[in-house]
């Protein structure tokens, strides 16, 4: 008998980012062996050793994750997740989650109660709580180990501080704190994996629900510390077991397995498998050099380090000029959040002195010696220091002017801008960098226009620098000149632990260490550009400024990247103090009251306390200094003396106060008529018009309640919202959240357009405003069925009366003349209401010379204090005026200026808010405020308009961001700055004129194309191509423009929150204008024309803005407005541009049938591109459609296939994000490797599908002719096509596509209105259309690119849709940055849900029947 050989073992491997985990399992699965180091970079090293401890002759295959290097031969690779997946089900039965943290990543599994693979969630491109996070913490606090920090922190008993675990390089200030306030070693590593805990939890359960039992895997489930916190605060014990960190070389192994016996590998040594080593080395940037930027010498008179004796690091010294006997000076101290500096000058403005030195957590201590250093200056030099003015500025100015007794307190963007203004007149853009800020700032003639910073992210600041040069082992006084003169790749520009990483990968890939240093600074100047700055307005004089600017290195790669000359000063690092001590001479104070440089001398204690005198809680910081107590951080401002709380001063004009008085209400009915509760939600478009629906309510009789004092709405709404909305979408959630139990009925009206009075064009609510309330009805969580009234609100709409009294009539019990005369009472009151507060403007604008301050933007933001962080009551301490756009007489202007924008404009609060600009501009001691909300979409394409109006009328001004942090800080500091602009402007009446150069206001398009070449975008790589041969037909010169990975690169710099295709598209305009030499005069670019809500139909003034921005004769490039079914050029182009969709669509559907199961790989493909050409043969003309599609038949007949079944994967979405094969990283190739057949629909069937809604809505908006128009082609076409289809048919053997169905109750079971429409309602009808064709799909797929409103609220739905159709969706988002955004995809395929079967839509009241098979 032949022997059995015995059965081999298999070797799992899972390279992580930060540690290399190996296992040997036996056939079952059993764990023989296992080990888990850290590599530190050194890859290839650490697995040569840990396999050494393997006997390869026992070994029959390798398998590894696709996580790491593909560093070994002969090896199957499988994807991380599905072997964690894989791993966890072999040693657990039951599973509901999966917690994984791992170094650079952390997500959440989830499973439905069938077991079945229902979702994953991970952090996005931050990794504060992550692996790595706590290592650099250890190494932070001198631990040996992360097994030391975690054994510190479990043991624990005391208290632990709160440590910002939301940025690895903002922690370190913390960790300086909390050693300061006493904590020991134990309490702080407890707080970083407590702040750990929270980070995780928050970021992947926002609601604190999970699924039971959760699973905890990952290097971070050894931590007991961090896994006692998520016990603590989930409420739940979770399972880990010895292997948990080994999970994903586990599930290789046990994948590898599945997959059959393994066979011998015949190895003599490990060696064998690995690759070799010399890669050749790839460079994405060349050796850093300085061709136009002057690099200053940083030299001095005299330079030493001076030791203070309080036992505080040294003072960097540096003497400028002779010192005599006296010398009259002024002091500027800036106080940062990592270093203290101080520059003294003369009356002449001359530097006599500056002093650096580290603030290190303790900023009474880093200025006392500051005063010490000087102070021996002064007596070495026999020099009587004579204080004329002291100043300080930072981040500390405030709590160390109160201490010094300052003369002023600047803010520092004031002051930075003053310095350079000094340093440089012709100065238009600051570049800041500090130690865990940065700021980009806008000047002109010395003012401020615009300024920001960055919030909760330090990746791309001067601590970030310092952190890798220290894991280089790179001393930071030698870090520029080993980064000059050096190529180097690609690193992370996100995150200090992303950063690791790639720095590891670098080193293991044989690049140098000078060649990683000089990644790191090119990886800080695109974080900074795409974080902080906003590159479309940098000016051409930059004045780079901070600590930072010393890396002459740092320097030469921000000139690489702008193509600019960077001009920095041999003060760049001390520019805060500079302008605060250049600010104190121009305003040549008397006296000072400075304590004098003896403070050095004193004790000054710093303790702590709260203030209990109200709500607010104030964490207050207290010193007694010369006998006299100084308190700092109220937010009232309180003295602390007086011990009593100090208000706003009722006197005096309050713009929130003067509107409550003039929209006052009852605050209930005179007598109840009604036994009813109706709630009002106080947010969007409802808080602006509360008065009128109060009013209304009260006049029926009616007891409300509203929301108008719900606290935290931002935070709670973002737990249910489903979606990364923006702030005031979020609240709206937790407003009717906190009224589903106050009230019998909640009143959401739905608010969807705004007819404008004297003007044709409508005015669109924010699109994701207009599904606000469908997405509210939806959560269950909220308990609104039935409860909801939601007429559909124009209040120049008869319409809305009808509605108002058809869903109040059954609720109320109320006649129509009873809800119609409460209605016209309550409408007249507030129309009232809002004349009076013009009066108001009027009155208070007449009764003070003065500047004011217009607040531009959403009622919803500005108006409400829940919202708009405290910003109005900022200027109101500083005694500055505010009013709100609704108080401007701008409907009595001239509008003429803007009246071309205005009806391209389709924003409601868009409008508004350029029409209240444009009054803002011309109105003397006016200046403007825009306040805008984060990922505010229509904003971002409003401002571009608003700067450019500010711009013409030479008006500095200032845009403040809300987002939904909580902090708000940055605020002050920038509105201080923004006011000390306007006074300077103000008063600078001679200097003032408009701007001869400013770029146009209106971006106007043609309508006419003329004699020119004419560009389109590649929507669809398939159909765009077929289009252009159309138009060629008709004899314009038109030209497909193909969209690249460098395209992208390039045009996500001019992205500033808009729709990314808009800049994408735009930019491959560009680069297709500049690389065919194409004459700008006699170029077009085609747009489509749009009327639906969505920034689509300002892409024509986008593209148009973004070719005059560049300039260089883009400026005169055309942009056309056409129809996206060609009839504007002709009805037989409209009719050939719908085949070109056709056999675009249809090829693409007949490939993605076949290519899946094609023998020889790649066949389908070159089938498909001889396909295209004959295609766009046919429709260039003279040849037969039936003739050449027949031929394509033949063609794919040829492709051999083998038999298979593959789970259907259908795509829906955005159509550029959808089609573009570039921009959607190639999804539908990848879904098949990953083992799926891909569903299209061709573009003809989605339009038509979607033709009788917008043919109804055409019909009400008056549009006739284009409805008629659409209708008869659509009949037309319909016959042409038959014949088409049946060729086609051949190869797809499937029953026609139906289109015609009763879409209403498609939107109904979504509690979408007919009314509501744009690219969410056209999903869910695809949806359900494509579920009646194909009721075997197992996987929807989203497509959005980043910033894209329908998508976010389509993502919101995604809970419904499941529901709906029993088919699990994902969401991806493109935003153009590289990563592999498509991997979500492969586990839905791998672990599909049970199939499910649909009957048709309207064979139940919800709209669709589910069954399990």
């Amino acid at each position: 008998m032949t022997p059995i050989p015995p059965l081999l073992d298999v070797v799992g491997i899972d390279i992580g980012s930060v540690a290399l985990s190996l296992v040997l399992t036996d056939t079952k699965g059993s764990v023989l062996h296992s080990s888990y180091q850290f590599h530190k970079g050194k890859i290839r090293e650490t697995l040569r050793a840990m396999l050494s401890h393997v006997d390869c002759r026992r070994v029959g295959a390798v398998a590894m994750t696709l996580s790491g290097p593909d560093i070994l031969r002969r090896t199957s690779r499988y994807d991380s997740q599905i072997s964690m997946i894989a791993a966890v089900r072999h040693f657990h039965r039951k599973v509901g989650s999966i917690l994984f943290v791992g170094g650079e990543k952390f997500g959440l599994v989830t499973f439905n109660e069938e077991g079945d693979y229902e979702r994953y969630r991970s952090n996005t491109s931050c990794a504060a709580g992550t692996g790595s996070f706590l290592d650099q913490q250890a190494i932070r606090l001198n631990l040996k180990s992360i097994d030391l920090l975690s054994e510190v922190a479990f043991c624990n008993q005391g208290s632990a501080p709160k440590i910002a675990t939301r940025c690895a390089v903002f922690a370190k200030t913390d960790l300086i704190h909390a050693q300061q306030e006493g904590y020991s070693i134990g309490q702080i590593s407890d707080g970083l994996c407590e702040g750990l805990a929270r980070n995780v939890i928050d970021t992947l359960m926002p609601d604190q629900e999970v699924r039971t039992p959760l699973v905890i895997a990952g290097g971070v489930s050894m931590n007991q510390a961090v896994v006692k916190h998520f016990c603590s605060l989930l409420k739940v014990t979770p399972v880990i077991d010895e292997y948990s960190h080994l999970y994903g070389a586990i599930g290789a192994a046990l994948l590898r397995i599945e997959e059959g016996m393994p066979e011998d590998l015949d190895l003599n040594g490990w060696e064998e498998l690995f690759r070799e080593e010399h890669r050749e080395k790839t460079y994405a940037y060349p050796p850093l050099c300085l061709n136009e930027s002057r690099y200053p010498e940083f030299t001095s008179r005299d330079k030493y380090d001076y030791t203070p004796q309080n036992r505080f690091p040294a003072v960097e010294v540096d003497l400028y000029a002779p010192l005599h006997e006296t010398e009259e000076v002024y002091f500027g101290i800036d106080i940062g959040s990592t270093s203290t500096k101080g520059v003294l000058i003369n009356g002449q403005n001359d530097v006599l002195v500056s002093l650096y030195t580290g603030t290190s957590g303790r900023p009474v201590k880093a200025v006392q010696a500051l005063f010490e250093a000087l102070d021996d200056i002064a007596a070495r030099h026999r020099c009587n220091f004579l204080f004329r003015g002291v100043g300080t500025t930072g981040s500390g100015r405030k709590f160390i002017g109160r201490i010094i007794d300052a003369d002023m307190m600047v803010d520092e963007i004031t002051a930075h801008a003053r310095a350079a203004y000094e340093l440089n007149p012709e100065t238009d853009t600051i570049i800041e960098i500090g130690g865990q800020d940065a700021k980009f700032t806008t000047m002109k003639n010395g003012m401020v226009t615009f300024s920001v910073m960055n919030n909760v992210c330090a990746a791309g600041t001067g601590s970030f620098i310092e952190e890798q040069a220290q894991k280089l082992g790179v001393p930071l006084a030698e870090y520029a000149d080993r980064a000059m003169n050096t190529p180097s790749p690609i690193s992370s520009d996100r995150c200090t632990v992303f950063m690791e990483r790639d720095i590891n990968n670098h080193l293991s890939d044989g690049y140098t260490v000078n060649e990683v240093l000089a990644s790191v600074l090119h990886s800080i100047c695109e974080n900074y550009l795409a974080k902080v700055a906003v590159e479309a307005n940098i000016g051409e004089q930059v004045c780079f400024q901070g600590a930072t600017a010393r890396n002459r290195a740092l320097v030469a790669a921000l000139e690489h990247r702008l193509k600019k000359p960077i001009f920095v000063s041999r003060f760049c690092h001390l520019t805060g103090a500079l302008g605060t001590a250049l600010i104190l001479s121009e305003n040549r104070l008397k006296s000072s009251a400075f304590r004098g440089l003896s403070l050095c001398r004193e004790e000054v204690p710093v303790e702590q306390e709260v203030c209990e005198l109200c709500h607010n809680h104030c964490k207050i910081r207290k010193v007694t200094v010369q006998g006299e107590t100084v308190a700092f951080g109220f937010l009232c401002g309180r003295d602390y003396d007086t011990k009593q709380y100090v208000g706003p001063d009722r006197r005096k004009y309050d713009l929130l106060r003067e509107r409550e008085k003039v929209f006052r209400v009852r605050e209930k009915p005179v007598t109840l008529k009604r036994e009813v509760t109706i709630g009002i939600p106080n947010a969007l478009y409802l808080a602006e018009e509360m008065p009128l629906w109060k009013h209304f309510f009260h006049t029926l009789g009616i007891r409300i309640v509203t929301t108008e004092n719900l606290k935290d709405a931002v935070k709670k709404g973002k737990k249910i919202s489903g979606a990364e909305f923006c702030a005031p979408m979020q609240a709206f959630f937790a407003h009717v959240q906190s009224l589903s139990d106050q009230c019998d009925h909640v009143f959401l009206p739905l608010y969807l357009e705004a007819k404008e009075p004297d003007r044709d064009a409508y005015r669109y609510y924010c699109y994701a405003t207009q599904f606000a309330v469908s997405l509210a009805m939806g959560l269950k969580s909220l308990n609104l069925q039935g409860r909801v009234i939601t007429p559909v609100i124009d209040h120049r709409s008869f319409q809305s009366k009808i509605e108002l009294f058809t869903m109040l009539k059954s609720v109320l019990g109320a006649g129509y003349w009873e809800i119609y005369n409460a209605y016209e009472t309550a409408l007249a009151f507030y129309n009232e209401s809002r004349e009076n507060i013009r009066n108001t403007f009027e009155r208070e604008k007449t009764a003070d010379a003065g500047l004011g301050v217009v607040l531009l933007g959403r009622p919803y933001t500005v108006l409400e204090p829940a919202m708009n962080k405290g910003i109005l009551d900022i200027f109101g301490n500083l005694g500055i005026k505010t009013f709100f756009q609704d108080m401007l007489p701008e409907n009595r202007e001239n509008l003429a200026e803007i009246d071309p924008l205005l009806n391209r404009l389709h924003w409601n609060y868009a409008a508004r808010i350029l029409k209240g600009a444009l009054y803002t501009a011309r109105t003397e001691g006016l200046y403007p405020v825009y306040i805008t909300s984060f990922k505010c979409s229509p904003d971002s394409c409003a401002l571009e308009y608003f700067r450019r109006i500010m711009d013409r009328y030479g008006k500095p001004y200032l845009v403040l961001e809300i987002d939904e942090h909580d902090s708000s800080v940055g605020y002050e500091t920038r509105i201080e700055a923004a006011i000390r602009s306007f006074q300077n402007h103000f008063r600078a009446e001679e200097t003032r004129e408009k701007n001869p150069r400013s770029l146009p206001l209106n971006s106007q398009c043609v309508s006419k194309i003329r004699d020119k070449t004419l560009l389109l975008p590649c929507i669809d790589p398939l159909n765009s191509k077929l289009v252009e041969a159309v138009l060629l037909r008709e004899g314009i010169d038109a030209r497909m423009v193909p969209l690249t990975e460098k395209t992208i690169q390039h045009g996500l710099r001019t992205n500033s929150g808009q729709c990314l295709p808009v800049n994408l598209i735009a930019q491959s305009y560009m680069d297709y204008i500049r690389e065919n030499l194409l004459d700008p005069d006699h170029t077009a670019v085609w747009v489509f024309e749009s009327h639906i809500p969505c920034n689509i139909r300002m892409y024509p003034q986008m593209i148009k803005n973004l070719f005059e921005s560049n300039g260089g004769g883009l400026e005169k490039v055309d942009v056309y407005i056409g129809k996206l079914g060609m009839t504007d050029i002709s009805i037989a182009a409209g009719i050939e541009a719908y085949f070109a969709h056709m056999f675009g669509g249809m090829l693409r559907k007949i490939g993605c049938r076949i290519r899946p199961y094609e023998k020889e790989k790649g066949m389908t493909d070159t089938i498909m591109t001889q396909a295209l050409n004959l295609f766009y043969n046919t429709l260039l003309g003279g040849r037969n459609k039936d003739d050449d599609i027949a031929k394509v038949v033949g063609l794919f007949r040829k492709i051999e296939t083998i038999p298979g079944k593959r789970p259907k994967v259908a795509i829906f979405g955005d159509m550029y994000a959808r089609d573009n094969d570039v921009f959607n990283q190639d999804l539908i190739h990848c879904i098949e490797d990953y083992g799926g057949e891909v569903i299209t629909t061709p573009f003809n069937e989605f339009a038509k599908l979607i033709a009788n809604p917008y043919i109804k809505r055409w019909f009400w908006e008056g549009e006739y002719l284009d409805a008629l128009l659409t209708k008869s082609i659509i009949t037309l076409i319909n016959q042409l096509e038959k014949s088409y289809y049946k060729q086609f048919n051949e190869l797809l053997s499937e029953p026609s596509f139906e289109t015609d169905f009763d879409y209403t109750k498609v939107l109904g079971a979504f509690d979408v209105r007919v009314q509501q429409f744009g690219e969410s309602a056209d999903n869910l009808i695809k949806i359900a259309a494509l579920m009646r064709h194909y009721p075997d799909i197992s996987l929807f797929v989203q497509t959005n690119p980043a910033f894209c409103c329908a998508g976010l609220v389509t993502e919101a739905m995604v809970p419904r849709i499941e529901q709906y159709t029993g088919v699990p969706v994902v969401t991806l988002t493109y935003d153009g940055t590289g990563r592999n955004i498509n991997e979500k995809i492969r586990p839905y395929i791998k672990f599909p849900r049970k199939k499910k079967t649909v009957k048709p839509a309207g064979d139940h009241p919800s709209g669709i029947l589910l069954r399990n098979d």
